[in-house]
């Protein structure tokens, strides 16, 4: 599938289509992506503990989403989402990728053409450091960012690293030179960034930054954690190590979480310098810088803001990420409240390369006259897939529309209806399904023509009784 999609664009281009960009009119693309950052913990979506100077300025100065969404309430299938431009139910993707039984799941290069091969057909020089979570046979790989293309490799993973990895010497993480004692993981990769961005400063380039931070286990530099821990005694007037220091990962369900803020923080801080390299070289004002997340913040280290639930559910603080898009005199600046989602990234960055996103199958909308000042998006619909297929959770495993402001939950676990009302109840408190059953029987018909047209999958009914069963 990937050759005949790449025969089509190279015979559309000698054809006397777009022609390919060159490194005076292309844009480069930073697209920087954090692990597990919830909706509500950065300065400009209202977090008042944790510090995010850099990011703050970012979303003043560009664009920032109110109702973005990952496409997954977990990683794997959001980052399969950004890269293929499809909905993960269509890419058979809809969990986080594990090792061993529970998965032999991963990212296909025969089948996907990926959205750093689009670019790079198109002229760029592209490149990941960090976290790409796409393929987790490590003794026999197939599906790894060199498979699919990347012309640089930095930093990814060489075993599962859930539990994280964040001082030098790394076990878990392939780097291309060696570090120094107490070297800590997020500033190396934003130094990277840096390095890659200075290397590549002449001609077109496309940079998927992803950083492994704020994923649990939470761990970070000492002498940063003791500054949060200070500013948590001073706003709450309790002790932070008796309360952080109670488990190994520091996870409470208090929000204003030291060892967060400073991982946080350190990913702010490399942002920031991103951004000035990028002035430096005087590439600023060419490059469109993108921020988000993956998923909703984490359960008891999350900080969603109003937003009901978090990472693994289906409800909003699962799914709904901050989003901030930066290209100074390309597009308008200001807040966005039209719902957009992670299919759209693929899309929108090939057409802002100059490409014609006709030519690829996406799911996904392109943003760009949307960014540049349009109120218009024709989307009425989006959907979410959920079933699960390592089953770690069954009673989180659901479909999901949204439909304009309103939202159908359809549980897979006793056949559950919920509808809401983004609009008047954005952290989903009110059940409307029993008020609404017209409402209901019309969404739940566009699931089902969904899922027919994505080819998703459905959970095994038994499994999934035996799975809660255990669970419980």
């Amino acid at each position: 599938m990937k050759t005949i999609y790449r025969w089509f664009i190279f015979i559309f281009l000698i054809l006397g289509g777009s022609s390919a960009v060159t490194a005076q009119t292309s844009p480069n693309i930073v697209f920087i992506l954090a692990d597990d950052l919830g909706w509500g913990e950065l300065g400009c979506y209202g977090n008042n503990f944790n510090e995010t100077p850099y990011l703050d300025d970012l979303a003043r100065k560009g664009k920032r989403f109110t109702q973005a969404y990952a496409a997954a309430p977990v990683c794997s299938p959001t980052r399969a989402s950004i890269m293929t431009g499809q909905y993960p139910a269509r890419v058979r993707i809809t969990d986080y990728l594990t090792v061993g039984w529970k998965t032999d799941r991963f990212l296909d290069p025969d089948l996907y053409l990926t959205l750093n091969e689009a670019l790079a057909d198109r002229g760029y020089h592209t490149g990941i450091i960090g976290k790409w979570h796409l393929e987790t046979h490590f003794n026999n790989p197939i599906g790894t960012p060199e498979a699919h293309g990347f012309h640089e490799v930095i930093g990814s993973e060489t075993e599962y690293i859930a539990g994280g990895d964040y001082f030098f010497p790394y076990e878990k993480i392939n780097t291309y030179k060696e570090g120094s004692p107490g070297e800590y993981l997020t500033d190396r990769q934003s130094s990277d960034a840096c390095d890659f961005i200075r290397r590549n400063k002449n001609k077109p380039f496309f940079l998927y930054l992803s950083y492994y931070s704020v994923h649990t286990r939470l761990d970070a530099p000492s002498t940063l954690v003791d500054k949060y821990k200070q500013k948590y005694d001073k706003k709450n007037g309790k002790n932070a190590s008796d309360i952080f220091e109670r488990n190994p990962g520091h996870e409470t369900n208090r929000k204003d979480n030291p060892y967060l803020a400073a991982m946080l923080e350190r990913i702010d801080s490399g942002v920031g310098s991103v951004m000035k390299t990028l002035e430096e070289l005087g590439l600023d004002e060419n490059t469109i810088v993108i921020f988000t997340s993956d998923n909703g913040g984490a359960g008891r280290v999350a900080n969603n803001g109003n937003l009901r639930s978090y990472k693994t559910w289906l409800y909003e603080g699962g799914i709904r990420v901050p989003l901030i898009v930066h290209w100074p005199k390309h597009i308008k600046k200001g807040e966005v409240e039209k719902p957009v989602s992670s299919i759209d990234f693929y899309p929108t960055l090939v057409a802002a390369s100059g490409g014609d996103i006709e030519n690829y199958q996406v799911d996904g909308e392109n943003l760009m006259p949307l960014l540049k000042g349009d109120s218009g998006l024709e989307r009425k619909e989006l959907y979410w897939h959920y079933p699960s297929e390592t089953r770690s959770w069954p009673d989180r495993m659901a479909t999901v529309v949204r439909q304009d402001d309103y939202k159908l939950i359809k549980h897979y676990l006793g056949n559950k209806d919920e509808l809401y009302d983004l609009k008047n109840d954005p952290s989903e408190t009110y059940d409307l399904s029993l008020e609404k059953p017209e409402k209901v029987r019309e969404l739940s018909e566009l699931i089902e023509k969904w899922k027919k047209e994505v080819n998703a999958e459905e959970p095994d009914a038994e499994a999934l009784r035996k799975a809660h069963l255990q669970k419980n």
